[in-house]
């Protein structure tokens, strides 16, 4: 646990009106309690047995839910989260669209066409999107974990681009840019990130 580090990704982050989200997978209370007395109120997580573990002693947060999508939780993640950043599928829009209450949500995108990466295919964007009509909620950004084999740069500036013309071509959305973690979060704020998904560089 590097309070040093955290407090420099802290101010980089701000510098660009970003929000630095701590991902607390596997973390020890008393290392996660260390960041919570920074200040830190948003947590990202990665599994529903450790949200509701970690909301025994994390009071008045609002926890990002950053992994994928399994149909049968999503009821109980919603109840314990207040943003979901792995929206892929028509089915995951249905059980938000029955349990949804002011929640923030983002689409994945599978922006590198990784067999290996969760989200909708770039070409799929405008379809997707579109199936929001039917529900009572809309997509408030979107959301990337960029393939290894690729330049992270390329891939944010491609995201970049998409939120640009989903802003331009739907007056309901926000233009939330979710992208970013330990080793490519500063490429990704110069390409628009609002909100960057930090654990191991913090977590050493």
């Amino acid at each position: 646990m590097d309070l040093n580090e955290l407090n420099k990704i802290s101010e980089t982050v701000n510098k660009y009106n970003a929000k630095l989200l701590p991902v607390i997978k596997d973390q020890h209370r008393d290392d996660i309690l260390k960041v919570y007395d920074q200040g830190f109120r948003e947590y990202g997580e990665n599994r529903l047995s450790e949200i509701i573990e970690h909301k025994e002693f994390l009071q008045n947060c609002n926890l990002h839910f950053i992994a994928p999508l399994q149909s049968r939780k999503i009821k109980e993640i919603m109840k314990n989260c207040k943003s979901i950043h792995t929206v892929s599928r028509i089915k995951e829009i249905e059980l938000i669209n029955q349990n949804f209450n002011g929640h923030k949500t983002f689409i994945q995108i599978n922006i590198d066409d990784d067999p290996n990466k969760s989200g909708i295919k770039t070409n799929q964007i405008d379809n997707f999107i579109n199936e929001f009509e039917n529900y009572n909620f809309f997509p408030n950004g979107i959301m990337c974990i960029p393939s290894i084999e690729t330049n992270p740069a390329e891939s944010f500036q491609a995201m970049n681009k998409i939120n640009e013309r989903l802003l331009r071509n739907y007056s309901q959305y926000d233009g939330e840019l979710s992208m970013g973690m330990s080793n490519d979060y500063k490429i990704a704020l110069d390409y628009g990130a609002t909100i960057v998904r930090v654990g191991s560089k913090i977590f050493t």
